[in-house]
């Protein structure tokens, strides 16, 4: 689910929330009406009394519309007070700035905003846990201060840190780079990605976040059994695309035939995506062709991730 579908469901059910509370408070009132003949006389009055004050105004007695106006006020702080004395309560808006009609001064409302990226956020915490990872606890003490074969863990590991975090900081859809994640399994590709993810949609970003199986599984089925192409779209044009895991869905031609698709056409139109993978780069040119492993090596901004398994290192550490 993305933002913008995020921001349709919470304009919706504003919506039937206020118009709800409008139907209660209207029938409260016409409860009243019916068993309250004074009520009901006011309502007549004032009904009569505003089209003669539409009258008055247009002849241009200032005395006569102001005496008018008088009475008008009278009789609506009787009507007031009826309502009032019948324990007929004002609508009580959550929000103070739009009323609960989601726009404020013709903007979407800050608190559509709040609830749509909570919204969001819970969607995705469905399929990948996003609730547990920020760049706040990105543990670099998994990661040794030491020269190896590939390199010294600790300091690839800081500056890859600092990569993500600049990158949602001053993320901006025309002109973020595409970054490409390699590296063995559980070296912290899926949890800098969602915390780029969760940065971004809080705020009010357009992400799109999946496994490559999730992804491409449901891209698959609709094309072939709905005969839409909706997936597909909103991979293609959401701000950021994120997909996890390159390599762990099922290779078909078809797959194989959208990973180009994707790639090569977000980089034609200069939108940026994140892809992690644990292929090697002779993986993919087997895989998925030389003509995706050409762009991603030369179109993306590659970071290879080394060190040790956390996942098992957290194990021996309890």
């Amino acid at each position: 689910m993305t933002i913008r579908d995020c921001y349709h469901i919470c304009l919706e059910n504003k919506r039937n929330l206020l118009n709800s509370r409008n139907e209660q408070r209207q029938a409260s009132l016409s409860r009243l009406e019916s068993e309250n003949d004074r009520f009901r006389e006011i309502k007549q009055l004032m009904s009569a009394l505003g089209a003669k004050i539409a009258i008055t105004a247009i002849s241009g007695d200032k005395g006569k519309l102001k005496k008018m106006e008088e009475t008008l006020y009278v009789l609506g702080k009787e009507r007031e007070d009826l309502i009032k004395a019948a324990g007929i309560k004002d609508i009580s808006y959550d929000c103070s700035k739009c009323k609960d009609t989601g726009y404020f001064e013709g903007k979407i409302c800050e608190c559509i905003k709040r609830e749509a990226t909570e919204l969001c956020i819970k969607e995705l915490s469905k399929v990948a846990p996003i609730d547990e990872c920020r760049f706040e606890n990105f543990d670099l003490s998994y990661y040794p201060d030491m020269e190896t074969d590939s390199g010294n863990p600790k300091k690839r590991m800081t500056e890859i840190l600092k990569l993500c975090c600049e990158y949602a900081k001053g993320f901006e859809p025309a002109k973020a780079e595409s970054l490409f994640f390699t590296g063995n399994t559980g070296l912290g590709k899926t949890h800098l990605s969602l915390a780029v993810a969760y940065e971004l949609i809080a705020r009010g970003f357009n992400v799109v976040y999946g496994s490559a199986y999730n992804l491409f599984s449901k891209m698959e089925s609709e094309h072939f059994g709905e005969h839409t192409d909706r997936a597909y779209t909103e991979a293609i044009e959401c701000d950021l695309l994120i997909i996890d895991d390159l390599g762990g869905e099922f290779v078909s031609p078809y797959t194989q035939s959208l990973v180009y698709n994707i790639v090569n056409t977000r980089l034609l139109a200069r939108k940026p995506t994140i892809i992690n993978t644990n292929l090697s780069m002779a993986d993919i040119n087997r895989i998925y062709t030389p003509r995706v492993a050409s762009r991603l090596l030369g179109e993306y901004n590659a970071k290879r991730f080394i060190g040790s398994d956390i996942r098992q290192q957290r194990s021996l550490r309890k």
